[in-house]
C-alpha cells in the first residue's frame, strides 16, 4: 500500500541530493542554528535584487510538554529543509523571502506519572495499571514559509551575518497509545484505558494547534566567494 507521504519525502530526498551536488557552485555558503535546528545554508545571487537560497537543518531538543492532566517527556527531532527565494527591495542586506518547507520534523512523547497516577480523561489510574503511554506529534511534510531578514546583498563578497525572521505553517498530527499494565490486561478497565487514551489523544491535537504557526528565528554566519 502506497504511504500518503512517499511522493512528499520522495521529493525531499531529490531536493537534498540537489543542494549537496550544488553547493560546490554555491556563491556563499553559511553555518545557521535557530528554531528549525541547525544546519548549512547555501545561496545565490540572482541579479542586483534577488536571490535563491537552500538551508539543511537538524537537531534534537529535550523538552518537557503539560498541556493536558499528563505530563510529557518530549523529544523534538529537526529534520527540514528549506528552498527560499528572497528579495532584496533595495539592493542592500535587507530582504524578504518566501518558499517551501520539506518538513520531517517529529516530537516523540512519552507520558510519565504524577504521584504515582496517570490521570486520563477525568480518570485516574495506577501507573502500575499503565505499562506505558506513548505518541507522536508529526506535521505535514510540505509547509510555506514567509518571512525577512538580513544577510549579504545579492552582489556582496566576503563574510558576512545574517538574521531571518518568518512563520513556517505546519498543521500537526498527534497518535498516541497505551499498552494495560499485567493487573488489568484482558479486564473492562483495559478497554476503558484505551477509550480515555483516545480522548487524550483528541485533547492533546486541540492544545498543540498554536504549533502549526511555528516561528522561524534563524542566526548565522558565512562567507561568499563570487
Amino acid at each position: 500500500m502506497n504511504h500518503p507521504f512517499r511522493p512528499a519525502m520522495r521529493t525531499l530526498a531529490a531536493v537534498a541530493l540537489a543542494g549537496v551536488a550544488g553547493a560546490a557552485s554555491a556563491q556563499a555558503v553559511a553555518i545557521k542554528a535557530g528554531t528549525e535546528g541547525a544546519g548549512l545554508e547555501f545561496q545565490y545571487g540572482i541579479g542586483d535584487h534577488f536571490g535563491a537560497r537552500l538551508l539543511i537543518d537538524g537537531g534534537t531538543i529535550s523538552h518537557h510538554l503539560n498541556k493536558t492532566d499528563v505530563d510529557y517527556d518530549a523529544r523534538l527531532r529537526f529534520s527540514n529543509l528549506l528552498a527560499l527565494i528572497d528579495w532584496h527591495p533595495y539592493a542592500g542586506s535587507w530582504r524578504f523571502s518566501a518558499g517551501m518547507v520539506f518538513n520531517n520534523n517529529k516530537l516523540d512523547l512519552n507520558g510519565t506519572p504524577s504521584g504515582g497516577t496517570y490521570t486520563l480523561n477525568g480518570t485516574q489510574y495506577p501507573a502500575s495499571s499503565v505499562g506505558s503511554l506513548r505518541g507522536t506529534l508529526e506535521f505535514t511534510k510540505l509547509n510555506p514559509y514567509l518571512g525577512t531578514g538580513w544577510g549579504i546583498s545579492p552582489r556582496g563578497r566576503g563574510f558576512f551575518g545574517s538574521l531571518d525572521l518568518g512563520i513556517q505553517l505546519q498543521p500537526n498530527h498527534v497518535s498516541l497509545s497505551a499498552t494495560c499494565g499485567a493487573a488489568i490486561a484482558a479486564t473492562p478497565t483495559c478497554v476503558q484505558l484505551g477509550s480515555d487514551v483516545a480522548a487524550e489523544q483528541a485533547r492533546l491535537q486541540d492544545e498543540t494547534r498554536s504549533l502549526r504557526y511555528w516561528p522561524v528565528i534563524e542566526l548565522g554566519i558565512g562567507w561568499r566567494f563570487f
